[in-house]
Order: structure tokens, then sequence, then C-alpha cells
């Protein structure tokens, strides 16, 4: 966790340095300038932690699993319940800006490769495996079914 001073910064300062944080973030038009931008200001823990979240939000909205999103993206079940909170409790622009986010066509892409690393897992112990490997066929069908429509 990064550390901050604990020294307080004045309310009208701390207000104005944010005030000129968050336009200068906004000003950012282009993907390359932004990755630019952000690998210089953050660290690498920074960005895979930002990275890691921002796709337990996104796949949230998208109605996964818990457990589905902690195999893969392997993050623990505090952080999925975090990012939850956080979704859930979000402010309308926030959560409408997510969800249009997660419309977007390279996310359908992710999810499908999600589900193929998933789909190679074997089923729980003590689950029907004939049951398991059907609904496993279905999901492949479909995958390749939206492939095709895309």
């Amino acid at each position: 966790m990064p550390q901050i001073s604990k020294r307080k910064l004045d309310k009208d300062i701390e207000k104005e340095i944010f005030k000129q944080f968050w336009n200068s973030l906004a000003r950012v038009k282009d993907s390359e300038t932004a990755s630019q931008f952000y690998s210089d200001l953050l660290t690498e823990t920074e960005k895979v932690m930002l990275a890691k979240r921002f796709t337990v939000s996104i796949l949230l909205i998208r109605g996964k699993n818990p457990s589905e999103i902690k195999n893969t993206i392997h993050v623990t079940y505090s952080t999925i319940g975090s990012v939850a909170s956080w979704v859930k409790n979000a402010k309308p622009a926030t959560r409408k800006l997510l969800t249009a986010l997660s419309n977007h066509k390279e996310w359908e892409n992710i999810l499908d490769r999600i589900e193929e690393v998933l789909d190679k897992l074997p089923p729980r112990y003590g689950s029907n495996w004939s049951e398991a490997g059907k609904e496993k066929w279905k999901r492949t069908k479909a995958r390749s079914t939206r492939r095709a429509l895309r």
C-alpha cells in the first residue's frame, strides 16, 4: 500500500490539487498517450492492481461468478468483494460508464477467452461429469456462434 504524509494539506489546497489532477486526466484523449502517462505515473504493481480491479468490475457487471473471476484473474475473494461493494455503491455516472464499457466488443473476446480457460478445468468433485460435458459443449457452441456473428 502506498504511503502518504501524515501531515494534512489545507482543504482548499487539496481541493485545488484534485481539481487540477482530474482536469489533467480528462485531457488525455488517446490510449497511447494514456498508456505512456500512467506508465510514468504508476508503479508496475499499481498498474496491475488497477487493471485487475477494473476487469473484476466489468466481469461482475457482466454477471460472472466470483469463483470464475478468482480462478482466471488470480485475485482474492476479498478483492472481488471490495470491488463488488464499490460497483454496488457507485454513483450513477460511474455505473453508466462501467456498463457502457462492459458492452464494448473487445470485452466479448476477453470473456470468451476466460470461458475457454474455465472449460479446460475438470468438473467439480461429485458433480455429474456427463452433464458437465454437455454444458461445456453448449458453451463451446455458443462461443463459436458469437464469433461467427462478430
